[in-house]
């Protein structure tokens, strides 16, 4: 999947699947319990939240990427072009999300009333200072731990989600489409890193952006933990 990346790219890769958020308490408590649908529409507000303003921070990337970085203008214009449903206003993920946000009983005023929460505000401003003040290379690396990290999320919510018999498959189409769509982002943005940065001070730009980024999504996922599962999150919870 990974076969056009450098030897860099694949040691970056490498380092992301590594990290703790693959397997971060949240996702393994929600692949194995049943939530009520209170606290279902507790997470999926705050997750909507973030994922219909991270679109406008990836145009931020974009805007802020020198006019002569070609290449990675390319994947990044291929990224932002799948969030937006491939030219489809039906398919744009976010309007898939909302779909599965009727089905949980949340209509489009509560969506647009959320406040969120600190930590969904904390790594917001992260990828916000990365993305558009601290350079474009710090910018790449961050995007792809976004992309490359976001592979396993979907590998725990989708099946998680499954579960529950009110849902059907149509519900649920934007997180068994992101199994996929992830994998490909996420292989856009490692060819962007082969193909961008070159010499040593660039990858350690791109590898400090793209931890950097990685544990602030943990923190994400840990802080949402007490909020939607109501306990603080069990140390302990490890996969076997």
């Amino acid at each position: 999947m990974y076969s056009t990346c450098d030897r860099f790219s694949r040691l970056l890769l490498a380092d992301l699947e590594r990290h703790p958020v693959n397997t971060n308490p949240f996702f393994l408590a929600f692949a194995r319990e049943y939530l009520p649908l209170e606290q279902l529409r507790a997470f999926l507000g705050q997750y909507h939240y973030f994922c219909k303003h991270f679109v406008k921070l990836l145009e931020g990337l974009l805007y802020h990427t020198p006019v002569d970085e070609i290449d990675l203008r390319i994947e990044l214009s291929k990224t932002l072009f799948s969030e937006l449903g491939s030219g489809r206003q039906d398919c744009a993920h976010i309007t898939l999300l909302t779909r599965f946000a009727k089905a949980l009983g949340m209509n489009d005023l509560e969506l647009a009333g959320v406040t969120p929460s600190p930590v969904v505000r904390t790594y917001m401003d992260v990828l916000r200072r990365l993305f558009m003040q601290s350079g474009y290379l710090a910018a790449l690396g961050s995007e792809a731990a976004v992309e490359v990290t976001a592979i396993s999320e979907f590998r725990y919510l989708y099946p998680g989600l499954q579960k529950y018999s009110v849902f059907n498959e149509d519900d649920l189409v934007f997180f068994k489409l992101h199994l996929n769509e992830e994998a490909c982002h996420g292989q856009w943005l490692l060819q962007a890193v082969a193909k961008t940065a070159k010499s040593e001070q660039d990858q350690q730009t791109v590898l400090a952006a793209a931890l950097e980024t990685a544990d602030a999504w943990h923190a994400f996922w840990l802080g949402l933990y007490p909020l939607v599962f109501r306990r603080p999150f069990e140390v302990t919870c490890t996969p076997s």
